[in-house]
């Protein structure tokens, strides 16, 4: 079977059934910056349509967030491109193996074939299977659970980005979103004007105001004791009295005292940016899987992340090509139509503000009937699948009816309803002239359902951000004074983690330096502060050795860690005429050794900033590369669209003719045999001899057969014309195909020439 192409931009969800079946369905990636929605009851193929829709972001390059409540979101985990059955096996289930009389070795060959043909049949291949695999790394992390990725959420409660702050009403969501979470956590109900979650959300303000973070055990300090002695231009004790302070504090304690909350405070802190790109920047997809938590502790995981995620976003340029995508598996509960749960308003927010950042969400749920209709009117793809009760569908007719621009009628929509079967899906893009009826297509992904603890847990376990490192002092020596050292020379400590033992302090020389580079024709102002560090030689500091120093200067420490070894300096170091000396050879070193590198991308004439890596800057260079790719195809089309105009008039020409003249000959036959019958029934039932009336209705004849074979001639040139129509026809979308190629190729990021560019101090 012949492969789907690949095509960047594009992702392959399967097959078109009506109303123009055997189609593939290349949905556009920049469509879904209007988010999608995906409705379907248990068994409608809905996690598994949502499964390949983030294979096919994984395969464009595109980051993921995905939030798993039910743990199926995992199966992206198992792709196995060499379709061993030793891969499968892990994932026999047992009961189903007893019940089927069924070895678990002969299951897993009996799967892994069955899976490899589901794909082939698919118009897929191992070897796209190959490039998932080397495509978005996929992490499984497990909040609150030991099992998969620990992430910390309450390890600290760290301050916003300025770009929030600096918004007020940005910067009032976040705080509001933050304290319901929290508040959620205790399950404590609350609005944005509730006296708890007010209070609270003053503590937080009045920290990340100061730029200084909390952690839990400050915030329940912090509530027993607040930080501020109005909210608003009322007491504290008369807003939120000393009773319910002691009562919140006494709530948030025992949760922080419970055996298993040890694990909300593992792993890295939530930060978006590490979730969806790694730390060379390359796009990954990261699952968070909720499956072990109760419903509050969903909620204010859920809750957190959003706001983390919209902080995020905001730090973004603008953008009409798709970024990332933040997919949910299961809405329920999260956006309800009346209600208003902690996770609503973030939602809200990113549903009509995230698409002008070029990120896109994608809502899945098996419950389309408490759902907010009117938020999701902001969606502009909907995937419908197969509903269980004909309260589902009517709930589903009314809110699409509602949020559809295009007119979309009642009736239309039951009809279309009609053909869902498991598998099959509406899909209602607003970006395309109808709606349709797809297949899904098979995932390469193996669907395995749920994965259980051990399974997550074994599916993690080489991950390498489950490693830690800790560096400890040395501890042997004695403890000394510090060396001397001459007037207007600074003594500095670098810190030292060594909790016991003795400390050993070596010297060497530390230069704090500022560095200017100027550059007209990329447009560079960049200032760079620098802390170095650089050993002595026999005299004087070596400064073709000196490196950045491990910490800031604001950690550098005044005191030695006791006990404590100094070691001696040099004896140049007393000189204080040494140290303006070195000083000038500080700084001829820099003018000879130091400057930024610049990537320039000639294609897109942009440089990269001072510091950037090829990576980051290749990843920032994809909104842009992608928008001037889309601007392009769309000109292009726009330019073939005239000649494909053309030519289907010529066409409908041509055909026109062919049709008159074998119009004309079909009618000049029938005329011919008419008169050459009649001269013939002349000639048999005349009684005299051929009269001169027959004589001349036979030569008539014979002209007219003449004419029937120059008419056939005729036919013949109007077939040719129009076979040439539709050669051109065809060699035309071939070159309009080979061209949209080219330019896919000419703007695909990882691809650009890029071109180093020195700037020297």
């Amino acid at each position: 079977m012949t492969a789907i192409p690949e095509n960047i931009g594009q992702f392959y969800l399967g097959t078109e059934i009506l109303p123009d079946a055997g189609t593939p369905v290349l949905y556009d990636a920049a469509d879904l910056t209007t988010h999608a929605v995906i409705i379907g009851m248990t068994g409608s193929g809905k996690t598994g349509l949502g499964i390949t829709l983030l294979e096919e972001a994984a395969l464009d390059g595109i980051p993921v967030i995905a939030i798993d409540p039910k743990g199926d979101l995992g199966n992206l985990a198992l792709n196995f491109p060499a379709r061993r059955a030793a891969d499968f096996a892990p994932y026999a289930d047992a009961a189903s193996l007893a019940q089927s009389g069924q070895t678990a070795d002969a299951w897993a060959a009996a799967t892994a074939q069955k899976w490899g043909e589901g794909i082939d049949a698919s118009q897929q291949s191992a070897a796209r299977q190959e490039a998932l695999a080397a495509a978005n790394p996929v992490h499984i992390y497990t909040p609150g659970g030991e099992h998969g990725l620990p992430l910390s959420l309450l390890a600290h409660l760290g301050a916003p980005d300025p770009a929030i702050q600096g918004e007020r009403e940005a910067y009032a969501d976040y705080l509001d979103s933050t304290a319901a979470a929290l508040l959620a956590l205790i399950k404590e109900n609350s609005d944005s004007t509730s006296p708890a979650q007010l209070y609270l959300t003053h503590i937080l303000k009045h920290h990340w105001d100061e730029g200084r973070d909390l952690d839990l055990a400050q915030l329940i300090s912090e509530i027993q004791n607040p930080p501020m002695a109005q909210i608003g231009v009322l007491p504290v004790a008369q807003v939120y009295p000393a009773k319910a302070r002691d009562k919140l504090a006494l709530a948030f304690n025992n949760l922080l005292a419970a055996p298993g909350f040890s694990a909300w405070l593992q792993g890295a802190p939530l930060d978006s940016q590490q979730l969806l790109y790694d730390a060379q920047n390359r796009a990954q997809t990261s699952i968070i899987n909720i499956a072990h938590l109760n419903d509050a502790e969903r909620m204010t995981l859920v809750t957190l992340l959003l706001g983390n995620l919209i902080a995020w976003m905001r730090r973004q340029s603008g953008s009409s090509t798709l970024r990332a995508i933040l997919y949910m598996d299961e809405l329920y509960g999260y956006l309800p139509p009346s209600a208003n749960p902690p996770s609503k308003k973030p939602l809200l927010t990113l549903l009509k503000q995230a698409r002008a950042y070029g990120l896109g969400l994608v809502l899945s749920t098996q419950n389309p009937v408490d759902l907010d209709y009117k938020a999701l009117a902001n969606a502009g793809t909907w995937l419908i699948g197969r509903m269980q009760t004909a309260q589902d569908r009517a709930r589903v007719a009314d809110g699409l009816t509602s949020a559809s621009a295009q007119g979309l009628d009642r009736a239309t929509l039951e009809t279309w309803f009609d053909h869902i079967d498991k598998r099959r899906f509406l899909l209602h893009n607003i970006h395309e002239a109808q709606p349709c009826i797809l297949q899904s297509r098979h995932a390469m992904s193996y669907l395995a359902g749920p994965l259980s603890r051990e399974h997550i847990r074994a599916i993690t376990a080489a991950d390498p951000r489950r490693a830690t490192a800790s560096i400890a002092a040395e501890n042997n020596g004695h403890d000394s004074p510090p060396p001397a050292l001459p007037a207007g020379i600074s003594r500095y400590y670098l810190p030292n983690e060594n909790s016991g033992g003795m400390t050993h302090y070596y010297p060497i020389a530390l230069a704090s330096v500022r560095l200017y580079y100027r550059d007209a024709k990329s447009n560079t102002r960049h200032e760079q502060t620098l802390l170095l560090q650089a050993p002595f030689g026999d005299s004087a500091p070596d400064w073709a050795q000196s490196q950045p120093a491990p910490v800031s200067a604001d950690q550098l420490q005044n005191a030695p860690h006791q006990p404590c070894q100094h070691h001696p300096v040099p004896a140049a170091a007393l000189d204080p005429a040494a140290w303006k000396n070195w000083e000038k050879t500080l700084a001829t070193h820099l003018r000879q050794h130091q400057s930024v590198v610049l990537y320039h991308a000639k294609t897109l004439d942009a440089y990269s900033n001072p510091g950037e890596d090829e990576a980051s800057f290749r990843n920032r260079l994809a909104t842009a590369a992608h928008e001037k790719r889309d601007a392009a195809i769309t000109a292009l089309r726009m330019k073939y669209a005239k000649q494909h105009t053309a030519l289907a008039k010529q066409q409908q020409t041509a055909q026109a003719a062919v049709e008159r003249e074998k119009s004309q000959s079909n009618q000049s036959l029938l005329q011919t045999g008419l008169a050459i019958g009649g001269a013939l029934l002349s000639a048999f039932t005349g009684r005299k001899a051929l009269s001169a009336t027959t004589i001349a209705k036979t030569q008539t004849a014979i002209k007219s057969a003449g004419k029937i074979q120059k008419e056939r001639q005729d036919i013949a040139a109007a077939n040719a014309r129009e076979a040439l129509v539709a050669e051109q026809i065809a060699q035309m979308e071939a070159a309009l195909a080979q061209e949209l190629q080219t330019l896919r190729e000419q703007y695909d990021p990882a691809t650009l020439p890029l071109e180093e560019k020195h700037i020297d101090v």
